[in-house]
């Protein structure tokens, strides 16, 4: 029988404090916030079990991009005793979605040594197929990669970071990976109003959840700030979190990281009555208070509350707001022309010119550019900053 979530808004969160990827601890841990989360062995017996990690690019566990091998070595530790009928790890990053990039990806990033030794296979299946979602609000149907689509329980094990779309990544955006390469790209065109967009992530999330036997686990051990989600640093946080509604792990992330009420699609979560609008108010098994990161560094198009984007849509009627908001540029002097910016952009606004000294450099056409950040995320060499009009640090003064 299904033990599905209902979205409870107090639904529980573990939390176990861990100081760094030390392998004895982690295996003590993972069965620990099962435990929590009323989880036992049982739950998995003859399922068919496909785990979800962040795998957003091609970066060694150091750069803290992805999800860390020896947190998914401990999972695959438990999972042996569980008696799954088949464990699976799938994952669809950014851009093509093809077996010779799974392999590429999966050696780079730890995976295929983490899956040495247990019960657990990568998947290389590059198939999807379309799930309907009749109760969401703002889309009704997903194409999903077919691990996922055909899995009986679905562990998404998110890393925690800073991101430059929408502020934040961890459980609710890491489900955005269950939708094959470039179909990612047409979604940032057809929900290329950040709003619509987050209201397409809640929806996913909630699509997956609902139909799935889900368990939400993020690596917040070390995590990334600044512009992530590839292109920041490393910052200690110190802790797994675990819970079966993505959305009371997040609020509880964001209190950590310090940014709460500026995550919309966690605000569109709440909204919906599926978490609380505080931490606070998150049944979280260990205090989350102790590691709540005051310095953690916000990604460069962050908009807090004092922020002049906060409030200057309904000063100008939103008229000067494309002008004001933040957009990725092309950092010349830097930028190799590998053309991985164009083929990621979803409106086809970059275009590979050549210079004076005839090499290939991007260039973004800014009046057709959505904001979406893909050539950001997806930079192998992070050559593309993002630019904020000067302006508006003189437009937040006068508004205070």
């Amino acid at each position: 029988m299904s033990s599905r979530p209902s979205f409870d808004p107090v639904s529980p969160v573990a939390l176990s404090p861990c100081g760094a990827y030390d392998s004895t601890a982690l295996r003590q841990a993972i069965p620990a916030m099962m435990e929590t989360l009323g989880i036992t062995s049982d739950f998995f017996t003859g399922k068919k079990v496909a785990i979800k990690p962040n795998l957003v690019m091609k970066k060694p566990a150091e750069y803290a991009a992805t999800t860390h091998p020896a947190v998914l070595e401990a999972l695959l530790g438990y999972l042996d005793g569980c008696h799954c009928a088949d464990v699976v790890i799938a994952e669809s990053m950014g851009g093509p979605y093809t077996e010779a990039v799974l392999r590429g990806v999966y050696a780079v990033c730890g995976m295929e040594e983490a899956v040495k030794g247990h019960s657990a296979r990568l998947n290389f299946d590059v198939s999807s197929r379309p799930v309907t979602a009749p109760d969401s609000v703002i889309c009704k149907s997903f194409d999903i990669i077919t691990p996922i689509a055909d899995a009986d329980v679905v562990i998404n094990l998110c890393k925690l970071k800073s991101h430059s779309l929408t502020r934040m990544s961890g459980a609710i955006k890491n489900t955005f990976g269950c939708i094959p390469g470039l179909t990612k790209f047409e979604f940032h065109a057809r929900f290329s109003d950040y709003a619509d967009f987050n209201k397409m992530l809640v929806d996913l999330s909630e699509m997956l959840h609902e139909q799935k036997d889900c368990i939400d686990i993020c690596d917040a051990i070390v995590g990334m700030e600044g512009n992530g989600p590839t292109g920041g640093i490393p910052k200690k946080i110190g802790c797994l979190l675990a819970s079966r509604n993505p959305f009371c792990l997040d609020t509880t992330a964001a209190a950590i990281l310090s940014c709460e009420g500026e995550v919309p699609m966690i605000s569109e979560a709440h909204r919906r009555g599926y978490c609380p609008e505080h931490a606070d108010a998150v049944s979280v098994s260990s205090d989350f208070r102790t590691l709540i990161q005051t310095d953690f560094r916000a990604p460069d198009t962050a908009q807090k509350s004092k922020n002049a984007l906060h409030w200057l849509p309904k000063v100008f009627g939103g008229k000067l707001f494309d002008w004001f908001a933040p957009r990725p540029v092309i950092r010349t002097a830097t930028c190799v022309g590998c053309g991985e910016c164009e083929r990621s952009c979803p409106v086809h606004t970059i275009e590979m010119i050549r210079d004076k000294q005839g090499k290939k450099k991007a260039m973004i056409h800014a009046d057709k550019c959505i904001r979406c950040f893909c050539c950001q995320e997806l930079c192998p060499i992070h050559s593309v900053d993002i630019r904020k009009n000067g302006i508006l640090n003189l437009l937040a003064q006068m508004r205070r």
